[in-house]
């Protein structure tokens, strides 16, 4: 008997995308963060800015492999990335 709140059909296409919302919007978040990243080098070096960096990738892989399993995750990951950048411009100025 399939599962009633399995988004995918019996044949692997997904029934309804909207399942996957919170999926897009988190990883349309973190698409953001280089951009402040990069953006706001002048504030605390290149140093911290590869910190940040190496800090995203890993955010991106781990959203990455929550994209389909855990939608909303992806979101919070985002808001991870975002809080960790505005941490270390307040702890910097």
């Amino acid at each position: 008997m399939p599962n009633p709140v399995d988004p995918l059909e019996p044949g692997g296409r997904i029934k309804d995308i909207r399942v996957y919302r919170d999926s897009f919007i988190g990883m349309s978040m973190l698409a953001c963060v280089p951009f402040l990243i990069f953006g706001a080098l002048k504030v605390y070096g290149w140093l911290a800015a590869i910190g940040l960096f190496v800090f995203w990738t890993l955010l991106l892989a781990q959203s990455t492999r929550w994209f389909l399993p855990y939608p909303r995750r992806v979101i919070y990951l985002a808001l991870v990335g975002f809080a960790s950048w505005l941490g270390v411009v307040l702890l910097t100025r």
